[in-house]
């Protein structure tokens, strides 16, 4: 294949507490993502979550300037219980002198814990 986008299964978060989605693009030797092109990362959260920007670019990447672009996608939970978020990534992988689209589509499953209750005040 020649390449591995690597999304977690699942990622676990208490209800108002925010977390990190890591999205990462690693290619084989000899193989490289255009820069030509751009790298579109697209990002549906079901209700429960919060995703700021649903869009990222390279230029969101941790190392935009990176040969493999890795996205820290900040989400917020709000609701107690499991939500999925959609994610298709789209860039172009070139090798030699041909370059050819690659889109993928996985999902990921954010597991919203209770949060801790807060200490009572006397």
């Amino acid at each position: 294949m020649g390449w591995e986008v690597r999304i977690p299964d699942k990622l676990e978060i208490a209800a108002g507490a925010a977390g990190t989605l890591p999205i990462s693009i690693a290619v084989d030797r000899g193989l490289s993502i255009s820069r030509d092109t751009a790298i579109i990362v697209d990002l549906v959260p079901e209700p429960g979550l919060a995703i700021k920007r649903r869009r990222l670019g390279r230029g969101e990447a941790v190392d935009p300037e990176a040969d493999a672009p890795r996205f820290a996608v900040p989400v917020h939970a709000e609701t107690v219980g499991d939500h999925a978020v959609a994610i298709r990534v789209r860039f172009w992988l070139c090798g030699g002198r041909v370059c050819r689209p690659i889109d993928v589509r996985r999902s990921a499953v954010v597991t919203v814990t209770p949060a801790p209750d807060a200490p009572l005040d006397h």
